[in-house]
């Protein structure tokens, strides 16, 4: 890819190529409305860890900025980024939502909810992110929540359909839930592993005293004071935090700072929220990552399918589609060789992984008993199963994840 001459201006600026402050004013990558991404100067929203030990930073465009160098601009032509795809005030949507809310989408007018419903079953009912949002439409039950009296209050649900589906929104703004807030594959519990009694393990408990703006990761730890922007957690330390297992599913406990931003709510007041992953060799109490709603153990709830890793037949034909579509894995390739699996572009936020044909970098076999293969883009070979995806939205990976070729 040529080198942008935007981005080096930046850089001999000192506008970029340090890790900033959360909420200051630096250069970074935006995820625009139209689907592309732009770089630019703005307020920064979150920071974080690469698969490489290095960092990345996305910021959001300031509106009116009075230097127009900074405008945000497409690194791959350097030309600016249109001005329709700035972001819209957030206090402006909220109170556009409750002035004029868009039809079918105020849930203070929704169905009062029917009692019995199972998790896996379908009805109304409240979804957070693993940023915290609050979102509100249909979606698979994952567990109900009960008033003092015994009577069924609400149910905590996941979105139809992890790629969209019937509408489900933000519940300030009344917005489609955006892509990244979607979860990236469906709760695996039951009804019978809700119920489930370990003496020797029992679940987490809520303290006697909790609120719910700082202790939503499964009310663990408070998060620190978000006015306060030196406070936030460092990449880096430890501290509670939420957990995109490899099989999509996210959980909360307490590990590794992978990445840090803050989510806006009404009236300017923000959020902090922070991804974390396991510390190897810490476990017990909070080391022990859970599910948010259920306060299930992770290592209580099947696993379901991984990236990269070979599944049974029967699991196989649930995969998305351009999962599904791409070539199976049957066996252990050879280092070098041409196959199907997972690739973590060394410069990509810790949580990401994509899949493709690639060439193969290592493999092994599980303690499950199923082979896992890591690759890497073939270089000069493009489109088909060469073109590597985001396997749970099957949106294909940003060209500039994709390796140097030489």
């Amino acid at each position: 890819m040529p080198i942008s001459q935007r981005k080096q201006a930046l850089l001999e600026a000192n506008r970029t190529g340090q890790i900033p402050l959360v909420g200051s004013k630096y250069a970074g990558w935006y995820h625009a409305p139209n689907g592309k991404r732009y770089f630019g100067l703005g307020t920064v929203m979150e920071i974080g860890l690469t698969h490489d030990g290095g960092f990345y930073v996305r910021s959001e465009p300031v509106p009116n900025m009075p230097d127009k160098r900074w405008t945000f601009f497409d690194p791959a032509t350097d030309e600016d980024m249109p001005a329709d795809q700035l972001p819209e005030d957030y206090d402006e949507k909220c109170d556009r939502a409750e002035d004029h809310p868009r039809p079918g989408r105020d849930f203070h007018k929704m169905p009062t909810p029917k009692p019995g419903k199972k998790p896996g079953d379908v009805a109304y009912g409240f979804y957070t992110s693993a940023k915290g949002l609050l979102h509100f439409g249909p979606g698979r039950v994952v567990t109900n929540y009960f008033r003092e009296d015994g009577s069924l209050r609400s149910y905590a649900v996941e979105p139809l359909s992890v790629r969209g589906g019937l509408p489900f929104w933000e519940s300030d703004t009344g917005d489609d839930i955006a892509e990244e807030d979607l979860p990236r594959s469906y709760y695996s519990g039951s009804l019978e592993t809700q119920q489930r009694k370990n003496k020797d393990r029992p679940r987490w408990e809520d303290p006697p005293e909790k609120d719910d703006w700082l202790y939503w990761y499964g009310r663990l730890p408070p998060m620190p004071d978000c006015d306060v922007v030196e406070r936030y957690p460092r990449l880096g330390t430890e501290h509670s935090g939420a957990y995109f297992a490899p099989d999509g599913q996210w959980f909360a406990g307490v590990g590794t700072v992978v990445a840090v931003g803050y989510t806006p709510y009404a009236a300017g007041f923000r959020c902090w929220y922070v991804f974390v992953e396991p510390i190897t060799g810490k476990s017990g109490g909070v080391y022990d990552f859970f599910h948010p709603k259920t306060y299930e153990w992770m290592d209580e709830l099947p696993s379901n399918p991984i990236p990269g890793e070979s599944c049974a037949p029967s699991v196989r034909r649930k995969l998305p589609t351009r999962w599904y579509n791409l070539p199976a894995i049957r066996r252990q390739p050879n280092i070098g060789e041409e196959y199907s699996g997972r690739y973590f572009p060394p410069n990509a936020p810790k949580r990401d992984v994509y899949l493709g044909v690639g060439k193969v970098l290592r493999t092994g076999v599980t303690k499950e008993g199923r082979i896992w293969v890591d690759v890497a883009p073939i270089p000069g070979k493009r489109g088909g199963h060469y073109t590597f995806f985001n396997p749970w939205t099957g949106k294909t990976m940003p060209d500039e994840y994709l390796p140097n070729e030489e």
